[in-house]
């Protein structure tokens, strides 16, 4: 096993940390200052922290905590496994790819929120800000695909030697004589002696 390979499956393991690490973060806030009272949303991908407009937004978490936990599982799992088969190292390629799209979608649906909730007509601002779980999910999915390539055995690059004026040998495929060649280089045919 080489060195990459050992320090992509710790990264591996990093990042499925990471990515479950960030499911119990917080998603996204939201924030409104009315007559200098601050109402405030918070939500994790799992639960609702804190409400304090009491369901009038109509917000809800994320959830991408099934699909992180998940993926990490699968990344975690590959790298067990492919200490008795190699094989398995491709699943953290896939747990990764899992993971970088929760990362994708959470984001966009955040993006999407600040884009909703700027629609509105409301007489005091609305702020919305992106939480450590969504910016942490990102981090995750960066790590995961970079140690899932590192745990990879890729094949090493075979140089070939410039051939400059020096010697050049070519193998010739087998005929159907199975004869050897001669150290002469060509069959001698030897005549028995005459005496």
């Amino acid at each position: 096993m080489t060195t990459r390979r050992v320090f992509g499956a710790v990264l591996v393991f990093v990042a499925a940390g990471l990515a479950v690490a960030a499911t119990f973060l917080p998603a996204f806030s939201v924030q409104v200052v009315l007559n200098g009272r601050t109402l405030r949303f918070e939500a994790t991908s799992w639960v609702v922290e804190r409400d304090d407009f009491r369901g009038a937004l109509m917000l809800e978490p994320l959830e991408f905590g099934e699909p992180s936990v998940g993926a990490a599982l699968i990344m975690a799992l590959a790298v067990v496994i492919a200490f008795r088969v190699p094989a398995a190292r491709v699943a953290s390629l896939l747990g990764a790819g899992v993971l970088a799209g929760v990362a994708w979608s959470a984001l966009g649906r955040v993006q999407g929120l600040l884009e909703e909730l700027a629609e509105l007509e409301s007489p005091v601002p609305i702020e919305v800000e992106q939480g450590e779980g969504v910016t942490l999910l990102i981090v995750a999915a960066g790590v995961a695909v970079v140690s899932a390539v590192l745990h990879q055995e890729l094949p090493r690059a075979v140089r070939a030697e410039p051939a400059e004026g020096g010697v050049v040998i070519h193998q010739l495929e087998d005929e159907a004589d199975d004869t050897d060649t001669p150290p002469y280089g060509y069959p001698v045919i030897v005549e028995p002696k005459s005496d």
